[in-house]
């Protein structure tokens, strides 16, 4: 039976500052001018860019924004299940994982500047999905949101936030 440990070391994935680990395995050659992208954007960006992404047992991906659309894809292990706030409150969950008649779907689509968090189903197992950005990811535009900041902004979701935060 492969564990994490397994595909940790096989993938070669390092810690990931939202918890959990991973290694980026894509990045577009090509790259979108600053001046053609939307103004919250400060560089050029790779046109789309592809992670490998672990989440062990009882790790938690934390809160957590980003400034383009995240598509997640479900590839082994536990389902998963991704908490998500919109900008204006409004929450969501979303099952990731290979039971389609449990709800869960193979692809799960986090839209930008959403506030989000993950967590493995089964809390003995692990998950490795695929994360897909576009315009490509850069930790410029990663944003780790603090508790007292999401409690300030989203009071009524308390319980999630002291879970997914620190």
């Amino acid at each position: 039976m492969k564990t994490a440990e397994y595909f940790i070391k096989k993938l070669g994935l390092e810690k990931h500052p939202e918890g959990g680990f991973y290694k980026r395995i894509y990045q577009s050659d090509e790259v979108i001018s600053k001046d053609k992208l939307p103004e919250r954007y400060n560089s050029d960006r790779f046109y789309s860019t592809s992670i490998y992404y672990l989440l062990n047992g009882n790790d938690v991906s934390k809160f957590h924004r980003l400034k383009s659309d995240e598509i997640w894809h479900y590839y082994f292990g536990s389902p998963a299940i991704i908490h998500i706030i919109d900008d204006l409150g409004n929450y969501s969950l979303k099952k990731l994982g290979p039971n389609l008649e449990k709800s869960e779907n193979f692809q799960v689509i986090i839209p930008k500047n959403s506030c989000f968090a993950a967590e493995v189903v089964e809390k003995n197992s692990f998950v490795i999905v695929g994360c897909t950005v576009s315009p490509g990811f850069d930790f410029e535009d990663f944003r780790l949101a603090s508790k007292d900041e999401l409690l300030k902004k989203y009071s009524e979701h308390v319980n999630l936030i002291k879970k997914f935060s620190d």
